[in-house]
């Protein structure tokens, strides 16, 4: 039953995620400064990938309670959703976001004292 409580929160985190990532790219919150940049077209097919991982898991989860072949697939739907969602937190943390800089680089000191 415990195990229950933690698959859905999973794909309940990941619903609400991947609605945040897709509506980010419309929307943004402005929590970032402008120089940090993402890529519009990969954050809304992560947002779409996360909707639709966490739609299906929730879905097969409440299925799971009329059927025992779909609860049977509920553990290895959950380690399906972790790793969808390590990866998603590995391109945040590694590759999501890009430092632009956009303003004049500072002025160069000639005086050469060292």
């Amino acid at each position: 039953m415990l195990f229950l409580v933690f698959y859905f929160i999973l794909f309940a985190v990941l619903l609400f995620q991947g609605t945040h990532v897709a509506g980010e790219v419309k929307t943004p919150l402005g929590t970032l400064p402008e120089e940090v940049g993402q890529n519009p077209v990969a954050s809304a097919r992560w947002g779409i990938l996360l909707i639709t991982v966490g739609f299906l898991g929730a879905i097969l989860g409440l299925l799971g309670y009329r059927s025992p072949g779909l609860a049977a697939m509920r553990p290895g739907f959950m380690i399906f959703g972790i790793a969808v969602l390590v990866l998603y937190g590995l391109w945040v943390l590694f590759l999501g976001r890009k430092a632009e800089f956009m303003g004049k680089p500072a002025a160069i000191d000639d005086h050469g004292h060292h």
